[in-house]
C-alpha cells in the first residue's frame, strides 16, 4: 500500500500563482492559476480547464 506524500495545510489564498497543490475534495493535484482559478493536473484534467477554488478553501501542498 502506497503512503501518500506529505502535505502542509494551506488556504488557496496563500497558494502562490504557477504553484502546484493538492486538493482533498477531488484527491487531485491543480496549478493555481489566477487568484480564484486553477487548472487539474492529474486525473482527467490536462491543466487547461480552469475550476474555481475560494481564497478560504483548505488545501495541501507537498512537503518534499
Amino acid at each position: 500500500m502506497a503512503t501518500p506524500p506529505a502535505r502542509r495545510r494551506i488556504n488557496f489564498s496563500d497558494v502562490a500563482i504557477g504553484q502546484r497543490f493538492y486538493d482533498p475534495i477531488s484527491a487531485e493535484y491543480f496549478v493555481k492559476q489566477s487568484e480564484t482559478m486553477a487548472a487539474m493536473v492529474t486525473g482527467i484534467g490536462d491543466g487547461k480547464v480552469p475550476d474555481d477554488f475560494e481564497p478560504d478553501d483548505v488545501v495541501g501542498i507537498d512537503l518534499n
